[in-house]
């Protein structure tokens, strides 16, 4: 049989040609999405929030480590053409490196919310009120690396349509009294937990997993899981009761008594 072959030029055009075609949607590097870490987080987000604030665009902030495969799947779902498409023209888009579970308190709270409860953690803010807009779903995106690309596409382009109108709720909402001085005690709680952790998570990313890691870990996981699904489904019900008013009768999940976790016994 007559064999054919086929010139080294001729070949590359073919892979360009088939890059081109499977490549529409492909994620690319961007190295603005990265965790890294910088001697002033605040002072970092305080210049996103001025520049959103001065390009009329919305503020998005994002909490997260480069150790974690939920904050590197979301950069990289932000670096396809369908997010860049997106954010570049509606977001001024900042990331932050939490490291080793340090305390981003400072950051947080000035969007009126406690801490973050997970990796990552995305914040979409209107930059003249400070008000955060998506506070009734940012517990999905502590799976970010499981949500597909189109669910993506449709949440951030949502937000960057929303009219005055539609943000004016968001940006009015208030805890309670009550609920502000549970989420500040029970934030303070999770950090105490993450600063116990710290240690133990750098031993653990070098190999060198320490006894009584993965029981911290998921002990953690649970509380800091339960605390953001109690906060965003109080707030959601909060926002539905003063769109219409017909959801009145539905019963907020409670703030819940937590006994002391094995981190507090410790400290004893």
């Amino acid at each position: 049989m007559k064999q054919h072959t086929i010139s080294l030029p001729t070949l590359l055009i073919i892979i360009v040609t088939l890059l081109l075609l499977c490549g529409c949607s492909a994620i690319q590097s961007n190295s603005q999405y990265e965790y890294a870490p910088t001697a002033d987080p605040l002072n970092k987000v305080v210049r996103a929030q001025s520049d959103a604030l001065k390009q009329n665009k919305l503020l998005l902030v994002v909490l997260g480590a480069q150790w974690c495969h939920d904050s590197t799947g979301l950069a990289k779902r932000f670096s396809s053409n369908e997010m860049q498409r997106i954010l570049t023209p509606h977001y001024e888009t900042v990331f932050v490196d939490v490291g080793m579970l340090e305390d981003r308190r400072n950051i947080t709270e000035r969007f009126n919310y406690p801490i973050y409860y997970a990796t990552p953690t995305v914040m979409i803010v209107d930059p003249s009120s400070s008000a955060l807009l998506n506070r009734a779903s940012m517990d999905i995106w502590g799976k970010a690396d499981s949500i597909p690309l189109a669910q993506y596409v449709d949440y951030f382009s949502a937000f960057a349509n929303m009219s005055e109108k539609q943000k004016a709720p968001m940006i009015a909402w208030q805890s309670t009294p009550q609920e502000a001085q549970y989420y500040a005690e029970q934030a303070l709680r999770l950090q105490e937990a993450y600063d116990a952790l710290n240690p133990m998570l750098l031993r653990d990313i070098n190999g060198d997993t320490p006894d009584g890691f993965y029981k911290l870990w998921k002990e953690t996981k649970a509380f800091r899981t339960e605390l953001q699904e109690t906060m965003t489904k109080r707030a959601a019900l909060t926002l539905e009761m003063k769109g219409d008013g017909s959801d009145e009768a539905k019963a907020a999940p409670a703030l819940r008594h937590y006994h002391p976790f094995s981190w507090e016994a410790n400290e004893g």
